[in-house]
Parts: C-alpha cells; structure tokens; sequence
C-alpha cells in the first residue's frame, strides 16, 4: 500500500513497532515526496497522539488515514488466553477508533479527509478458530459502515477494506500454509489497488478476494447455519482447525 500510495506522488507518513521493517519499506519507496517514519504501537495513546501530531507537524495536514496494523491468532477460543483476547481486540478495533478520534476534528474542520480501515472477510463471513479476530474485524467493518453514514455531507468519507486470505501476510507468512483452491487467495498488490479505488471512490465497502463471496455473506445474514455448512464443504472449518493445531498461533 505505501508503494502503490508513493507511486501516486503521496507524502507518507509510515508507523510500525518495528522501526527496523519501517526502515526497510521507506528504502523500497521511490524518492520523490516526503517519506518519513514513525515508530508507533497503535495500542498506546501517547504513541497515537504523537503519531497525529507529526503528520500535521509535517505536512500541514491529514489527508487520509489507513488503518492497517493488525493481530492474527488463530486457536480455540475456550482454550484462548484472555490477554490475548485483549490484545487483538485492543489492536484490531480499539485502535483504528481512538487513532480515528485523534485526527477526525481537523479533518471535519478542513470539510475534507478519508479513513481507509482495512478489515477482513474474516469479520463479515466469520471465521472458526479466528473468534476473537472475527470479532474484531467484524467490529471493525460496522463501525467503519457507521460513521461513514454518520458523516454523510462532511467532506469526510470513511471506507474499509476487506481482503480474504491475502499471500504473504498474517497465516500465510509461513511457507507450510496455504489456502485450499476453493477459497482461492489474494495478493498485497491486491489490496494496495482497492485502496486506490476507494480513494477515487470514496465507495464505502470493497471485498477483496479472487472468487466470488457477496452470496456467502448475503447467506450468512440470512441463515448463519447455512453459510457455516457452505463453509464446512469448502473446506474453511477444516483448514483453519488444521492451521490452528499445525501452527500454534
């Protein structure tokens, strides 16, 4: 997404936990524009304030906001450690809102801004083993459908983003995991182009994954049970148990 953003001439302003991985993605950025970056845990106000304030301090204003930092454990959820709980509800939902918080007034001042969140299939169709995720993403997703109906005539526009099981990231960061061919998967090129679209857009909900799903998610509104069977001979339940037991996350 930062390529595809500084590609588009974009000043970025980059925040991770690592400032090693930081410094890795600014070196793979073309030159042109400001690119800087910022150690930030978004789990911490302090860092999420001093994030916001940088960004103004640096370029005199926020245009658009990606929510992206995200936590992945996949597990049974009797058997989950409360603080885990905490930890991925507190970095994949709590976050985005209160960083949302912090930057919205000057957005709302300027009548102009975009907050890109990028939340997961996982939140809208539910994922076995991925409860705690699930839930977070899914919290995510309808908050991000919210406020952008709360914020309709601002000049402030809120999007998300949700990818399926994207190579290379989060599960399938490790080589011994892949996706079964019927749920197909989907590349970080992928997303980095939905959130060009969403910024020309401003298009509320984009899905982002190579097979069709809209039925799956209009199913599991309708009858969840129905769309847990779909899934079940899909092969999704199996998979992510598997995952579960093979990987420990």
């Amino acid at each position: 997404m930062a390529r595809a953003l500084a590609a588009e001439d974009a000043d970025l302003l980059l925040a991770a936990r690592s400032e090693e991985k930081l410094d890795e993605v600014l070196r793979s950025l073309p030159p042109d524009g400001k690119r800087l970056a910022q150690r930030c845990d978004v789990t911490s106000a302090a860092d999420r304030r001093a994030l916001a304030a940088r960004a103004v301090k640096e370029f005199g204003r926020l245009d658009v906001l990606v929510n992206n930092a995200g936590v992945e454990e996949l597990g049974s959820f009797a058997e989950k450690d409360p603080a885990a709980v905490e930890r991925i509800i507190a970095t994949n939902l709590l976050a985005p809102m209160l960083l949302t918080r912090d930057v919205l007034p000057g957005m709302l001042e300027r009548k102009s801004g975009h907050v890109v969140n990028i939340a997961s299939l996982a939140g809208r169709t539910g994922m076995p083993f991925g409860a705690a995720y699930s839930g977070s993403k899914g919290g995510l997703a309808e908050w991000s459908i919210s406020l952008a109906a709360e914020l309709a005539g601002s000049g402030v526009a809120v999007s998300v983003i949700c990818p399926g099981f994207v190579d290379g990231t989060g599960m399938f960061s490790r080589k011994e995991v892949s996706a079964p061919r019927s749920l197909g998967v989907s590349h970080p090129e992928d997303v980095a182009r939905a959130l060009l679209r969403v910024l020309a857009t401003r298009k509320i909900e984009v899905v982002v994954n190579p097979k069709p799903v809209r039925l799956l998610m209009a199913l599991k509104a309708l009858s969840p049970a129905a769309a847990l069977a779909v899934g079940r001979k899909l092969g999704l339940v199996d998979f992510l148990r598997q995952i579960a037991r093979r990987t420990g996350m």
